[in-house]
Formats: structure tokens, sequence, C-alpha cells
């Protein structure tokens, strides 16, 4: 098993050799844990999907705030 990982926890990425045996989560060499590191392009995606809530939420944000905007300045 080789690959790119990335720890959530200490925020470090990493290389895991062929030859190294972590199961499929290997321990991060820097805080030894492994309920937060993920593979790298697993861990993309999540950020990516995460980025475009953010996005949505503030255009729901910022369309709700221009419209209590306009109904407080014509008063109706």
């Amino acid at each position: 098993m080789s690959g790119d990982y990335y720890c959530a926890h200490c925020e470090q990425e990493f290389v895991v050799d062929e030859g190294e045996d972590g199961g499929d989560r290997p321990p991060c060499p820097t805080c030894a844990q492994t309920e937060s590191v993920y593979s790298v392009d697993t861990f993309s995606l999540v950020r990516d999907i995460r980025r475009q809530w953010i996005v949505v939420f503030a255009i729901l944000f910022l369309a709700g705030a221009g419209f209590a905007l306009y109904q407080w300045t014509t008063g109706e």
C-alpha cells in the first residue's frame, strides 16, 4: 500500500511506502493518530464539498440580508 495521506489532527501530509503495513489508515508519523488520517484524494474531495456548501450558505445569507434591507427601506 503506497500513497499520500493527510492528518487532519496535526495538518501534515506524509507518504507511506509499500513495505510499511499500516492498514486502511496508517498512523501519522508526527502525532500517531489513526482516526484523523485520510487519503489525500479523499480529503481534497471533502474539502471541495465543504467549500461549495459555504458558498451556497453565503449566497443565501446575502440574498436574505438584501431582501430584509429592501423591505426596511421601502416601508412595506
